[in-house]
């Protein structure tokens, strides 16, 4: 009897040496190189940076040559305290003092603020203004 069993299996169940895939697979194994290869564009890519322009660090420039004038009359508390010696307490008090008597009209005034002193505001007169430069200049040539 087993010698007929053996007999019956079909033939096609067998692995055959010439394996062809079949339309399906050949579907499968053509979208899953295709998202490889387009996923392996996408990391380098963005690896490279190669959609931006070139740029050059200039490794001589100190935070000291870049200079910012703030103008004490229009500048939040929050950019006043950016200032060398100006705390948070300090620059909330130059916009309370600003708001309770007005507009300061010149930078000494500074030095009326409570606990700003001439020394303070000898440190950041590089780095502050009273209004803007262009309307500065207009009052200049109208005179």
């Amino acid at each position: 009897m087993p010698e007929n069993l053996v007999s019956i299996m079909p033939i096609s169940q067998k692995p055959s040496g010439d394996f062809s895939p079949t339309k399906k697979q050949l579907i499968v194994i053509y979208f899953l190189a295709t998202m490889l290869f387009v996923g392996t564009i996408i990391k380098v890519g963005m690896d490279r940076h190669w959609w931006l322009p070139e740029t050059e660090i200039i490794s001589n420039l100190k935070p000291a040559d870049i200079k910012v004038k703030l103008d004490v009359n229009n500048a939040p508390w929050y950019e006043l305290v950016l200032l060398p010696k100006l705390g948070e307490v300090k620059a909330k008090a130059i916009v309370t003092h600003r708001e309770k008597h007005g507009n300061f009209k010149t930078l000494d005034e500074l030095a009326r603020v409570n606990g700003i002193g001439t020394s303070i505001v000898e440190a950041i007169r590089d780095y502050i203004k009273i209004g803007s430069d262009t309307a500065s200049a207009s009052l200049n040539n109208q005179e």
